[in-house]
């Protein structure tokens, strides 16, 4: 039996695509989660799932982390962020089966612990290199490198300490949440990756392995360590 993995629903269909087809390719089936306000059906979901994709998408409000919108700030959807929000926390409670962050489920990740994001990088930390780069470079391609800490469960997968990644968000993470560990920076120090410290497999990546699945092997086998230990 495949494991059912749920991913978050990025609102954009060849977005949404990509994520589910990365988690079947990778041997789950996936299942894509509506936001929900019924809190019952939403418990009987996720009851049923043996891990869980949070993906790309939106700005997450600023409130969440304490913070007043700035200039730069995009796109936001509130009933997602509070669904999103939610959804984790009962997982962490009830569920406590594997999770994977994207984009700005990385940011979820780090939000929901206690952290906070640049809200545009591009105002907040000039110095640091474009990672908006979805006109630039073919989604699948990669746009820049990251370093991974060798002792991670990051690296343990990929058993590589650079690695070639594509590039779409103009947040990322400013304070780190406690209870994660960084596995994972750009050259100009921008965070790229986080874990949360102990046994379970809660993992988040601000790329996009799943546009680099179909022709990328480091890719394919973030997703098949998840996809296993979900089984």
């Amino acid at each position: 039996m495949r494991p059912i993995i749920g991913v978050t629903n990025t609102t954009r269909q060849g977005f949404i695509d990509a994520y589910v087809n990365a988690v079947a390719a990778a041997g789950g089936a996936p299942l894509v989660l509506p936001v929900l306000d019924d809190s019952s059906a939403l418990d009987e979901v996720l009851g049923r799932l043996d891990g869980l994709v949070f993906s790309g998408g939106s700005d997450i409000v600023p409130a969440h982390y304490g913070e007043a919108p700035i200039y730069g700030l995009e796109e936001t959807r509130p009933a997602r962020d509070s669904h999103e929000l939610a959804v984790l926390s009962r997982v962490y409670t009830h569920h406590r089966y594997p999770v994977l962050g994207i984009c700005r489920g990385i940011q979820l990740l780090n939000v929901h612990a206690g952290g906070s994001c640049y809200q545009a990088l591009e105002k907040q930390r000039p110095d640091a290199g474009m990672h908006m780069l979805i006109n630039v470079y073919p989604l699948e391609s990669p746009a820049h490198e990251v370093s991974i800490t060798p002792d991670s469960r990051l690296h343990a997968i990929l058993q590589r300490e650079r690695l070639a990644v594509n590039s779409f968000h103009h947040q990322a993470i400013k304070e780190l949440a406690p209870g994660f560990k960084v596995t994972a920076v750009a050259d100009d120090g921008i965070i790229e990756a986080i874990e949360r410290e102990g046994d379970r497999f809660v993992i988040g990546v601000q790329w996009h392995p799943e546009m680099m699945a179909k022709t990328d092997q480091d890719s394919r086998r973030l997703f098949e360590a998840f996809v296993r230990q979900c089984s």
